[in-house]
């Protein structure tokens, strides 16, 4: 079997590799952590020398790192939800779809969120990256123009708050998923209340 994927890995464009790479990595993460998984495993499983990973990413972090942005993109797709169900609708079903996402990838979300929180730069950046795209899916389907400052504020507190909620149920659990799905969601709902005035809160809840 290795000699197989060595064989038509032999006849993989460099980006066609890498991309094998990262979800080999990804996909070894998911099973662990960032901490278990060494480049010798991923080497192992791709049917290359640990000389050629490095060829395609000049150290252990850099590979870290690709494979926690190809963590994210697969979380935002995976939490894409109707642009015409209501904001209520849309707020629910990014949060489910978040929660299962996670559920299933455990040690490998754990272990993006602590590298992360500990100060990594590249791994934090790419925090940042994905809790940007899920403010503005949020913000847009709010759909209030211009923006007010406090509620891209608030908004963005959500996101960061419904992040440690998360990471304290995966790893304590003792609450069931719809009552997690209840508490985040009613959490925005409510200050979103306080932010604007009753006509958008109306259509929010679509009883305009």
């Amino acid at each position: 079997m290795e000699d197989a994927v060595a064989a038509t890995g032999a006849r993989l464009s460099r980006e066609a590799r890498r991309e094998q790479l990262v979800t080999l990595g990804h996909d070894l993460v998911a099973a662990s952590s960032f901490e278990e998984v060494s480049v010798d495993d991923v080497a192992a499983e791709a049917g290359i020398s640990r000389g050629l990973l490095f060829h395609y990413f000049p150290t252990k972090r850099d590979f870290q790192v690709a494979v926690a942005e190809h963590a994210a993109q697969l979380l935002l797709e995976a939490t894409e939800t109707d642009p015409d169900a209501t904001v209520t609708e849309q707020l629910r079903g990014g949060v489910e779809r978040f929660l299962d996402h996670v559920a299933a990838r455990r040690e490998a979300y754990l272990s993006l969120v602590r590298g992360a929180a500990s100060g990594e730069p590249a791994l934090r950046a790419v925090s940042e990256r994905t809790r940007g795209v899920l403010v503005e899916r949020v913000l847009d389907g709010v759909d209030v123009e211009p923006v007010p400052p406090a509620l891209r504020l608030v908004v963005r507190g959500w996101v960061a708050a419904s992040e440690e909620i998360v990471v304290t149920w995966l790893v304590d659990g003792g609450v069931g998923r719809d009552e997690i799905v209840d508490l985040i969601v009613g959490a925005l709902l409510l200050q979103l209340g306080a932010l604007l005035d009753e006509g958008d809160v109306a259509r929010l809840l679509g009883t305009a």
